[in-house]
């Protein structure tokens, strides 16, 4: 369940809807969130077959730790970006964004 929280992610930039999302979490919080779990995705892409499960339950645990959300709020939080793609592809943006910071800061 939690590897569908990519495809959420990629999915609901071609979602529609006419308002404002309201998010339970600061928009800079989210973007620091989705780009933890896009992280911990590409992580997930050499963990073998056979113990790939654990290693999923593991990533997202320290992602909901770190971040103080569980998972139903990340679902909710996901499932409004589904529903807005303007506001969804102004926050991937950020997440691109935020990625290049964290890369400079690695140099």
């Amino acid at each position: 369940m939690k590897q569908q929280f990519l495809i959420f992610f990629l999915f609901f930039i071609m979602s529609c809807g006419p308002e404002e999302p309201q998010f339970t979490v600061p928009e800079e919080d989210l973007i620091k969130i989705l780009y933890d779990i896009q992280v911990a995705e590409a992580a997930l892409q050499t963990v073998h077959s056979g113990v790939k499960d654990s290693v999923v339950n593991i990533y997202y645990d320290q992602i909901f730790k770190i971040h103080g959300i569980d998972q139903p709020e990340l679902m909710q939080n996901i499932e409004r970006l589904k529903n807005h793609p303007e506001v969804s592809h102004k926050i991937y943006k950020k997440i691109q964004e935020y990625h290049k910071e964290v890369e400079k800061q690695k140099k």
